[in-house]
C-alpha cells in the first residue's frame, strides 16, 4: 500500500514537472497579456490546488508515523523500565543465592565436625564397653576366689567391707561412665540429625531461588526480544517518515514553482488590463519595522526544508504589525502556502508584482483593488517561518529582483 502511494506520488510530481517545464518553455519568459484567466491559469491554480492536497495527505501520513514511532517508543521505554526491575529482582535473588549457599556450606562443615564428635564418642563407648565387658567376665569368670581372696586377705571385716564397696564403686563407676558417654553420643548424633534437617531445608530453598532466577531470566530475555522487536519497527517507522518527507519536499519545490508561474501569469494579465506601469514610487510594506533580518540571495537555510536562495527579503516584526501595500494596484491570490503561509500577491501593472508571506492574518482577496499604504494582511510566523517577520519580494516579467532596488 506505501509503495502504490509513493509510486503515485512519484508519478504526479514528475508530471507536474513536466509541465510547469512545457509551461516554461513555451512562454521563454513572456508574459501572457490577456484581458481574462487563461485556460493556462486556470489549470495552473487546479494544479495549486492538487498540490496542496498532496501536501495535506503527506502531512497527514507523517502526523500518523510520527504518533506511531511516539507511541513504539514509549512501550519501548515501559518494557525497558520492566526490564530495570527484572534486572533488580535478579540481582536480589542472586545476592540471597551467594547468602544461602555460605549457609550451606558452614552447615556442611558443622555436620562434619559433629560427625567427628560423634566419631570419637562412639568409640569412647566402644571403648568403655569393652573395658566393663572384661572387668564383668573377670569378675564372673573367678567371682568365687575373689570373694574368697577379698576374706581372707582381710585383716578386719571394716578392711572387708571397704574392698566390697570399692569393687561396688567401680563397677558403678562403669555403669555410669557407659550411660553418660551414651547419652554424649545421642545428643552428638540429635545435633547432628538436626544440621542434616536444617542443610535439606536450605537446598530446597537454593533449588527455590534458582527456578525463581531461571524465570525472571527467561522473562528478561523475552522482554530483551520485545524491545529489539519494537527497534525495528520504529527504525522502519522512521524510514517511512523520512521518504514521506522527501516527497512533501519535493511537492513544496513544486507549490513554488506553480505559484510563481501564477504570480506571473496574473501579472501578465493585471498588466494587459491596468495598461503600462512600472516598478518605481514603492513604499516600505512594514511601517512599524525596519529592521531586515535576511537580504536577498543566497543563504544558508534558517531551518529544514527552507530555501537556500532567498527571493526577496525578511522584515523583522512583532506579531500582528501591520502589511501594507507597497503600491496601487490589483490583488492577484490571497491565499495559504505550506511554505509560505498566509500570503498576498498584488500586481501593479507593466508585469510588476510583490508578494508579502507568512501573515498571521489576511484583509483582502483575490480580485480586489488595493491602494498604495493600505493595509493588506498582518505580520505572523505561518508556513516554513522561525518567528514573526514579513518576506517581502517583488516579481518584475515573472522573475524576482532584490525589492530594495525599489523600495523607498
Amino acid at each position: 500500500m506505501v509503495m502504490r502511494s509513493r509510486a503515485f506520488r512519484g508519478l504526479t510530481a514528475f508530471l507536474l514537472l513536466c509541465f510547469l517545464m512545457s509551461g516554461e518553455v513555451q512562454r521563454g519568459g513572456a508574459v501572457l497579456a490577456k484581458p481574462s484567466k487563461s485556460s493556462e491559469e486556470e489549470e495552473l491554480e487546479q494544479q495549486r490546488e492538487d498540490t496542496l492536497d498532496e501536501i495535506r495527505s503527506l502531512k497527514s501520513d507523517i502526523n500518523s508515523v510520527e504518533q506511531k514511532i511516539r507511541e513504539l517508543e514509549s512501550t519501548r521505554s515501559s518494557l525497558q523500565s520492566y526490564i530495570r526491575q527484572l534486572d533488580e529482582q535478579v540481582n536480589e535473588i542472586a545476592s540471597r543465592i551467594t547468602e544461602l549457599e555460605r549457609k550451606i556450606e558452614e552447615k556442611k562443615e558443622e555436620i562434619a565436625q559433629k560427625e567427628e564428635e560423634l566419631k570419637q564418642a562412639e568409640a569412647e563407648v566402644d571403648a568403655r564397653y569393652e573395658l566393663m565387658k572384661k572387668r564383668i567376665c573377670y569378675m564372673y569368670e573367678r567371682g568365687e576366689d575373689s570373694f574368697l581372696m577379698l576374706f581372707l586377705e582381710s585383716g578386719s571385716i571394716a578392711e572387708l567391707l571397704n574392698r566390697v564397696d570399692y569393687a561396688k564403686q567401680i563397677s558403678d563407676y562403669d555403669r555410669r561412665m557407659l550411660e553418660e558417654l551414651q547419652e554424649l553420643r545421642d545428643m552428638i548424633a540429635e545435633c547432628k540429625a538436626v544440621l542434616e534437617r536444617e542443610q535439606e531445608e536450605q537446598e530446597l530453598l537454593l533449588e527455590e531461588l534458582e527456578s525463581q532466577k531461571a524465570a525472571v531470566d527467561r522473562a528478561i530475555r523475552a522482554k530483551t526480544q520485545e524491545i529489539t522487536e519494537y527497534q525495528s519497527q520504529i527504525a522502519f517507522a522512521s524510514g517511512e517518515q523520512g521518504e514521506y518527507e522527501k516527497q512533501l519536499a519535493e511537492q513544496e519545490k513544486l507549490l513554488e514553482q506553480v505559484e510563481r508561474q501564477i504570480a506571473a501569469a496574473a501579472a501578465a494579465r493585471a498588466a494587459a488590463e491596468d495598461g503600462d506601469g512600472g516598478a518605481s514610487g514603492f513604499v516600505w510594506p512594514c511601517p512599524q519595522s525596519r529592521r531586515i533580518t535576511s537580504g536577498f540571495g543566497d543563504r544558508e537555510a534558517p531551518l529544514p526544508g527552507a530555501s537556500v536562495y532567498h527571493r526577496g527579503i525578511d522584515v523583522g516584526a512583532s506579531s500582528g504589525s501591520a502589511v501594507v501595500a507597497a503600491a496601487s494596484g490589483r490583488v492577484t491570490t490571497a491565499a495559504y502556502s505550506g511554505s509560505a503561509g498566509n500570503y498576498v500577491v498584488i500586481s501593479h501593472g507593466g508585469g510588476v508584482s510583490t508578494v508579502y508571506m507568512h501573515a498571521s492574518a489576511l484583509y483582502v482577496s483575490e480580485g480586489e483593488r488595493v491602494s498604495q499604504g493600505q493595509k493588506i494582511a498582518a505580520v505572523g510566523s505561518t508556513g516554513f517561518s522561525t518567528g514573526p517577520h514579513l518576506h517581502f519580494g517583488m516579481i518584475i516579467n515573472g522573475g524576482y529582483v532584490n525589492p530594495l532596488n525599489y523600495v523607498n
